[in-house]
């Protein structure tokens, strides 16, 4: 076969094949199995952290909710991201942050350090939550 037959070959192919995609996708279409407004759509997820913070004002367990919503991404044991934050529960890690007092550690939340935000993240958060959360996290790591 010569050269020029297997290039109007492979044009040909290509051409069928864009005819066959564009049937089966016309067809679909009129079938109502894809809607052009579904084909579109999108899933949107919604995150109101404020209200959520809002909620537990004067609840007793406002620290652990807020270190499970906010911090536990990085502090937990084990971390879903792993950024060399002191783990919940690492007795080793922690003793030497209790020995700094939580004012201090309140102080190093707010401006934020190495990966954690300022805030821990928690914008939304008074100073009072964070320092529950800070002292639920020193107290489960005694």
């Amino acid at each position: 076969m010569q050269k020029r037959t297997k290039s109007y070959l492979i044009v040909l192919i290509f051409a069928l094949s864009g005819v066959c995609g564009f049937s089966l996708s016309l067809y679909q279409y009129s079938a109502g199995a894809n809607s052009a407004v579904d084909a579109i759509r999108v899933t949107q997820t919604v995150h109101y952290p404020a209200i959520r913070v809002r909620q537990l004002l004067g609840d007793p367990q406002a620290g652990e909710k807020i270190f499970n919503e906010f911090c536990a991404t990085c502090h937990a044991a084990p971390p879903l991201v792993d950024v060399n934050a002191p783990r919940i529960g690492d007795k080793k890690r922690w003793q030497t942050l209790r020995r700094v007092n939580t004012k201090t550690l309140l102080a190093i939340t707010l401006k934020g350090a190495g990966a954690m935000p300022a805030r821990g993240g928690c914008f939304e958060c008074s100073d009072e939550q964070l320092q529950a959360a800070i002292q639920y996290m020193v107290d489960k790591s005694k």
